[in-house]
């Protein structure tokens, strides 16, 4: 169990930021874009499920924004001619002070770089592979390079055109989804890239750097870091990516979190590295570039919702109860599956099924392990009579992410999220708002809920306003697995539902959290962060 190791919390700067003096796109001007999603590659590159969901998703967002012109190239239209001329012919249409999206989802894949390349000392460099990409011959051709991408951005930015760049494809990092529980990664075949080869078939890269610098007038969100794989996830139902959902999301105003109408670089990062983390249950961290995010508008964000007006943060818990009622309404149990044995009885909230594929949640009876999507091994020592409060708990986590979906709050381990086994110290830190109070509990592998704060009237009344702070913990006593810091910040102090938590204790305790959110919230200006920690006994 992962305990605190004192409290009360201390303030910390963990995510301070540093704002730069340059020109901003010009909101009142216009918009183009250009949308990639690609699922049917050719063999041996597998075929993916989510990316043309990305871009259609990211495109009826963009038009509902008000680009004025977006070209949406899918599967077989994605051929490297037609995004090329269809990047320039926006360009070209561009004046100074519009802004110009270009969003990629399907693989990613690396290549031999040219020798001595002082932009990539580990001699690759990474490109979008297109859809008539091919490892060997004239399909080589058919992919689009970094370095080719950063031509893209220097032309823009020679015409004082502000560019929005979003690649959701692994081997992302520097440009600025192997299989598992029926995963599909986003990253092509690799090894067999022979150089000689790419100088046969296809042009060389163009001679340029890669690198950026903190003034240059783009963002650019990519969907991990260059030695991550970026997975495709269940997302109300579909499969997706989760950089593009979060990004289009960001498009339609959620975002902006101070609610002015507009959405700054520093907002979108925010954003979005949270939405990942959430969506991803911390496996997979977004990158951005640049690596400091600015107080710099990006994007005009969609008119604020009732009760979410200009300068006022939080989400309206009515509307938001409401939105994850209708997020889990079509999924009322949970897809059990169960390796090496068989269950003898029915399992609350649960629907045992065949196919491990198909399952939300394994149960390896000889192991003692409950494994889920995305996440790997969520429970250890794991006895039938325990699998209801562990049906529980992902139950309610389903209904706080959607909870807190329109009010996300970056919340996570410091260092990056891996497996801290028994013993082990780690810190989480939680990001400034603008909410003076805080409720803080863990949801642990077992389903019980476990309050943590306040629990003094000092805690109490203590004004977390504009002031980060983090948290030490020890992995110390069992049950291990995943764990759920859940912080909920308000404008006023919650006093029923904090008296509710300190209720809960027994191991299935979180089927009942949903009920007790509803009627401890209902019309509070509410932001909702969720923590991801995963511990293990480690070796025995």
């Amino acid at each position: 169990m992962t305990r605190r190791q004192s409290l009360p919390m201390t303030a910390t700067t963990l995510l301070a930021g540093a704002g730069f003096l340059l020109a901003a796109p010009a909101l009142a001007a216009d918009s183009y874009a250009l949308v990639v999603g690609i699922d049917e590659y050719t063999a041996p590159i597998p075929a993916l499920h989510g990316a043309v969901n990305d871009a259609e998703d990211v495109a009826q967002a963009l038009t509902k924004a008000g680009v004025k012109k977006l070209v949406l190239l899918t599967n077989k239209q994605a051929a490297k001619p037609a995004v090329v001329a269809a990047w320039e012919g926006l360009l070209k249409q561009a004046q100074a002070g519009d802004t110009i999206y270009f969003t990629y989802a399907g693989h990613g894949s690396q290549e031999p770089a040219a020798p001595n390349d002082p932009d990539e000392p580990d001699g690759l460099d990474d490109n979008l592979p297109l859809v008539n990409f091919a490892l060997k011959g004239p399909g080589l051709a058919d992919r689009i390079v970094d370095k080719e991408v950063a031509v893209w951005l220097k032309e823009a930015e020679a015409k004082k055109v502000y560019a929005v760049v979003v690649t959701d494809a692994c081997h992302s990092g520097t440009m600025y989804r192997s299989v598992s529980m029926g995963l599909t990664y986003r990253v092509a075949p690799k090894p067999q890239i022979d150089r000689a080869e790419l100088l046969e078939f296809a042009p060389p890269p163009p001679v340029v750097s890669t690198k950026v610098a903190p003034n240059d007038q783009f963002t650019f969100l990519a969907g991990v870091s260059d030695d991550k794989l970026v997975p495709e996830v269940t997302i109300n139902g579909q499969q997706r990516g989760a950089l593009s959902f979060a990004f289009a999301r960001a498009i339609e105003g959620q975002a902006d979190a101070n609610h002015d109408g507009v959405t700054t670089e520093k907002e979108l990062v925010s954003f979005v590295r949270a939405s990942v983390l959430q969506a991803t249950q911390s496996q997979q961290v977004s990158q951005s570039f640049p690596t400091v995010s600015r107080d710099i508008p990006v994007f005009r964000s969609a008119a604020p919702a009732p009760g979410n007006e200009p300068g006022q943060a939080g989400t309206d818990t009515q509307s938001a109860i409401a939105i994850a009622e209708q997020a889990v309404s079509g999924n009322t149990a949970l897809k059990l599956a169960v390796r090496n044995g068989q269950l003898t009885a029915e399992i609350p909230g649960a629907t045992v099924v065949p196919d491990e594929a198909d399952a939300d949640l394994v149960y390896d009876a000889a192991k003692g392990t409950v494994e889920k999507r995305v996440a790997g091994i969520v429970a250890e020592g794991v006895q039938p009579q325990g699998l209801p409060g562990i049906v529980a708990k992902w139950r309610a986590i389903a209904f706080l992410q959607a909870f807190a979906s329109g009010s996300i709050q970056p919340f996570e381990v410091a260092g990056g999220s891996r497996t801290f086994n028994r013993g082990e110290r780690l810190t989480v830190g939680l990001g400034a708002s603008s909410h003076h109070f805080m409720t803080l509990f863990n949801l642990p592998p077992d389903g019980k809920v476990e309050f943590l704060y306040p629990t003094s009237q000092a805690e109490h009344d203590e004004d977390w306003s504009s002031k980060p702070f983090s948290l030490p913990l020890q992995v110390r006593d069992p049950p291990f697995g995943a764990e759920h810091l859940i912080a909920i910040l308000s404008d006023q102090p919650l006093d029923q539902l904090q008296t509710a938590l300190q209720a809960m204790s027994k191991p299935d305790a979180a089927a009942d959290l949903p009920d007790t959110l509803k009627n401890a919230l209902n019309g509070q200006q509410v932001t909702v962060a969720i923590a991801n920690i995963f511990t293990s006994a480690g070796p025995q």
